[in-house]
């Protein structure tokens, strides 16, 4: 990952990576639109399934952004590819929340290591500590957490595997983030042959 933030062992942390004017923006025609569909899941191949809400701004089928898609998450993806190798494309760029009761499974988002990067916005217009929704993460015998915090920016190997905690039944809201994720060219098509 390049342009340093501050690092973890597991993840990468790059606080106010959005301005309030973006955070705002984000906020009115994003998070707070009523383009939210249920059904995301973190791991369909864990059952009982337990989805989500979401809204997908970007077909890897097309490897483009859908139409109509906001300006400023196009933006947001720029600067996200801003930071990582110059061989490596966008694949995914997506918004997703739960409730309370709502936790995902733990699971990887590419099955290789250094091979793909994945970045997570909190977009949440406030937070409190006690509500929850952390991002935990866990490496063989390692646990780390990345604390919900609005407008914070964090960045990790995709091989890593990670839940995004639901938020505890204190919080009223949802906990909502934007989801990016960036793979090596070359292991892109080395993918694509595979299936």
């Amino acid at each position: 990952m390049r342009n340093g933030g501050k690092m973890t062992t597991l993840f990468e942390t790059y606080n106010n990576w959005i301005t309030e004017q973006e955070h705002q923006e984000l906020l009115s025609e994003v998070m707070y639109s009523p383009k939210w569909r249920f059904g995301q899941t973190s791991d369909n191949t864990i059952e009982p399934n337990y989805p989500c809400w979401f809204q997908n701004f970007y077909n890897h089928t097309k490897w483009d952004f859908v139409a109509n898609c906001n300006t400023l998450v196009k933006t947001l993806s720029d600067r996200f590819m801003q930071l990582v190798p110059d061989d490596y494309m966008l694949i995914r760029c997506m918004a997703s929340a739960n409730t309370f009761g709502q936790d995902g499974d733990f699971h990887v988002d590419w099955p290789r290591s250094n091979t793909s990067i994945t970045g997570v916005l909190y977009t949440d217009k406030t937070w409190d500590t006690n509500w929850g929704g952390s991002t935990l993460f866990k490496q063989d015998d390692a646990y780390e957490a990345s604390e919900y915090e609005p407008r914070k920016f964090i960045t990790f190997d995709s091989s890593v595997s990670h839940i995004g905690a639901g938020p505890q039944r204190r919080c009223k809201e949802m906990r909502s983030i934007i989801a990016l994720q960036a793979v090596q060219c070359d292991a892109l098509k080395e993918k694509l042959k595979l299936n």
